[in-house]
């Protein structure tokens, strides 16, 4: 499920319109308008396996 969903994502970040997954038993569908909720999806499941949740960029540098 975590690789499916992941593949959904950056098929979407790579021009998709549109990718279907399958969630719960049922087909659930996102798009570049709900590609949050996606990431929010695998960021659950990745720490319901213990694994790092995706990496935030760098904050930058304060002076």
């Amino acid at each position: 499920m975590l690789t499916e969903a992941e593949q959904a994502l950056h098929a979407l970040q790579i021009g998709k319109r549109i990718v279907s997954i399958s969630k719960d038993g049922r087909q659930v569908q996102y798009s570049q308008a709900s590609i949050s909720e996606l990431r929010f999806y695998i960021d659950e499941m990745r720490t319901a396996l213990g694994l790092p949740a995706r990496r935030l960029p760098p904050a930058g540098v304060r002076l």
